[in-house]
């Protein structure tokens, strides 16, 4: 039994560190020279489910990614993040906040905060984040995982109280359509502050043209609140088009790249024609990718009519390969609307 044991413990180990070493080697494709192959290792660490959080999260604290590498990296891990079980701490909010903290009304039973907290407590801190509001305390525990334990800094009455809390899972609050991804994105954001900007210039400077930049940085915001530090505050940077100073980031007019850019967005942004032809590289791997899809399906649906099975089976198989032709057809319009629009700025062979 101890040899078996020992054996065991040896193969995890031995897996463990295969997979370590994959992520390494995927994360060092993602500076690859081709963007192609940049393509394919994102699209690895993104949906190859035997890679965890924790392992993403470990490359993401390394200082020495560059831009690409960390935003590909950091997409990685967000939809791992989002796919993966999310955190509750089974306690209901009343509406009231203040500087204090924000009060609860109760436990919900079956979760670690039944006996620890109680109706009228003021949460003032979980996990060391200050709660001043219900967005405060769901992205304090949307973040963490199922079975962490956080610390918990609570007023009842006059006396200050800390404790720690296990947490339990999401869904066994019963909340009918569960979390939505504004929740997720936000308890993301807060969840990667630390290594997110790792690396990253404190004053950004893009060479486009001044009058596009203005145009759509005017436009409302509709992007996730700004990332906050550990106190707290909102990080600010500076960013500089054209040597100057602009007070809001907005976007490139016309980096919609799934529709043909306008003449006035083009500008002088020399970036647009390279940032085109990998919009059309990355549009044909997934074309590739879908025609795949759809091979399979196809093989698929032809074993089921074979073999008499089900027909809800024959039925679902269907619909499945109906949505991936609709997909790959959307996929080719895209592409020869990124073709069309090369040949426009003067590129005659994308």
């Amino acid at each position: 039994m101890r040899r078996t044991f020992a054996g065991f413990v040896m193969l995890t180990a031995f897996v463990t560190g295969a997979q370590e070493s994959s992520v390494e080697r995927l994360v060092e494709q993602l500076s690859s020279d081709s963007f192609v192959d940049r393509e394919l290792a994102a699209d690895e660490l993104e949906y190859n489910q035997s890679y965890t959080l924790d392992q993403l999260e470990e490359q993401l604290s390394r200082a020495d990614l560059s831009p690409e590498q960390r935003l590909r990296l950091n997409r990685a891990a967000m939809v791992r993040f989002i796919s993966e079980p999310r955190a509750a701490m089974g306690i209901q909010l009343s509406n009231e906040s203040s500087e204090l903290g924000l009060k609860i009304t109760g436990t919900v039973d079956g979760f670690d905060s039944v006996g620890k907290l109680q109706a009228n407590d003021i949460i003032s801190e979980i996990n060391r984040w200050p709660i001043r509001s219900g967005a405060d305390l769901q992205v304090a525990i949307v973040s963490r995982s199922p079975g962490e334990s956080v610390p918990v800094v609570f007023l009842r009455g006059d006396r200050q109280i800390e404790i720690d809390v296990t947490l339990g899972d999401w869904d066994q609050l019963g909340t009918q359509g569960g979390l939505s991804r504004a929740a997720l994105r936000a308890a993301w954001l807060h969840r990667s502050r630390g290594y997110a900007d790792i690396g990253s210039p404190e004053v950004l400077d893009f060479n486009a043209d001044t009058n596009s930049w203005d145009a759509s940085a005017s436009k409302p915001w509709n992007g996730p609140t700004p990332r906050r530090d550990s106190s707290g505050m909102p990080l600010r940077r500076m960013i500089v088009v054209g040597g100057e100073a602009r007070d809001r980031p907005g976007a490139l007019a016309g980096v919609r790249l799934d529709r043909p850019l306008s003449r006035s967005a083009r500008g002088r942004a020399s970036d647009f024609p390279p940032m085109l032809r990998n919009e059309l590289v990355k549009t044909e791997v997934e074309i590739v990718a879908m025609e795949e899809r759809i091979r399979r399906a196809q093989l698929q649906l032809d074993v089921f009519r074979r073999n008499g099975a089900r027909r809800q089976q024959i039925e679902q198989t269907e619909r499945q390969l109906e949505a991936y032709q609709i997909s790959v057809s959307e996929l080719q319009r895209k592409a020869d609307r990124l073709r069309s629009e090369l040949k426009e700025l003067g590129i005659q062979d994308p």
